[in-house]
């Protein structure tokens, strides 16, 4: 008996041992330890102290929460700007990311509607927070590390890819994409390159609107080129938010042979507009509507853009891509890097590039 209440009191011991490592002497649950903090350089040069792998992020600028699907992180997403509830194809594919909060969008930020829980530990946004000296004063008041993610160059879009995946712990699939672009471009490149200066393709860019095409410092003025065309238009930002936009006589003194649309509208308006009939790319039937997926292909800001890549090299120059399967291709890279199936439904959605407001089973429900 006695031996009996000798180890009756040694486990009773090991228990209040136990419960004493896990709280402190007010009873209270000790709180998990603190996450490993790491230092990186966001995209403008700002030296920035985040934990790594969050649980919890906030994506202010649309395409940092595309990137962070990449990764197989969409699930951390908490908030997004007002963009992402506008990327049809993206809600498809992530719905949840249709519950999380907006608090930043149509010129407005509502910091207490970001910072409400569960709150981010980590804030992924454009240069206009960062630039914002109030807004920066009261996001540092709730603590949370912001980090800028903005690219102008393929190496740019590459850098923050990777950037995303230190701070993620997510270094992997990250160099998985930037693999696969580059891989893009070496096949892009290597193709076009015997093609003389004077026999390159003509080739305005519209970038939503008719007269509004590239900046001389953004993603597509660096790749195009890459493709064996003459990007004509492209010039500096003359315009508020850094576009820019020709006039309707420099527009028709280009004149360009070839046409790359994001924008089905903006192809509707050519269509339907008898002076645009004079136009040598209606005449010649080169007008041609870029696909729309989870971003839109060619746009400044596209995760698509090694199949933007690709599209633009196989529809301008067609006799050396014969072997490009765009379709399968597409599928290929979603599977891989959306973790997702498309349908051949799905697919052809994609490719026609006009715009859908709402996707069930995989087909357009307003068509």
């Amino acid at each position: 008996m006695e031996f009996k209440r000798m180890i009756a009191l040694a486990l009773l011991m090991v228990n209040l041992l136990g419960m004493a490592g896990c709280s402190d002497n007010r009873g209270v649950t000790a709180s998990p330890p603190e996450k490993e903090l790491i230092t990186v350089t966001d995209c403008v040069g700002r030296v920035v102290q985040v934990p790594r792998n969050p649980d919890r992020v906030a994506c202010l600028f649309a395409v940092s929460a595309h990137m962070l699907a990449i990764l197989g992180d969409s699930h951390k997403i908490v908030a997004v700007s007002e963009g992402n509830m506008r990327d049809y194809m993206f809600l498809h594919i992530f719905p949840d990311i249709g519950k999380v909060r907006t608090p930043k969008g149509s010129g407005n930020f509502n910091i207490e509607e970001l910072f409400k829980d569960p709150a981010p530990e980590v804030v992924f946004c454009y240069t206009d927070i960062v630039q914002d000296a109030k807004m920066m004063e009261k996001m540092e008041i709730f603590g949370a590390p912001v980090v800028v993610i903005n690219f102008t160059t393929v190496a740019e879009q590459q850098y923050a890819m990777q950037l995303l995946g230190q701070i993620m712990g997510r270094e992997q699939q990250a160099q998985a994409y930037n693999d696969y672009y580059q891989g893009v471009l070496q096949l892009v490149e290597g193709r076009v390159a015997g093609i003389p200066e004077g026999s390159k393709k003509v080739v305005y860019h519209a970038v939503n609107e008719l007269l509004r095409t590239d900046t001389s410092n953004s993603l597509p003025a660096d790749w195009l080129p890459r493709t064996g065309i003459k990007n004509v238009g492209v010039g500096p930002e003359e315009n508020a938010g850094g576009k820019n936009f020709l006039t309707l006589e420099q527009f028709f003194i280009l004149d360009p042979a070839y046409m790359i649309i994001n924008g089905s509208d903006v192809l509707q308006y050519i269509e339907a507009s008898e002076k645009m009939h004079n136009l040598a790319a209606y005449q010649k039937g080169n007008l041609k509507l870029m696909p729309l997926g989870v971003s839109r292909w060619g746009h400044p800001y596209s995760v698509e853009t090694p199949l933007a890549i690709l599209w633009t090299a196989k529809t301008i120059y067609p006799e050396l891509f014969g072997d490009v399967d765009l379709n399968q291709e597409t599928r290929t890279f979603y599977q891989q890097f959306f973790h997702y199936q498309l349908s051949d439904t799905e697919v052809d959605k994609i490719m026609e590039g006009r715009e859908y407001k709402k996707i069930v089973g995989g087909v357009d429900a307003n068509r």
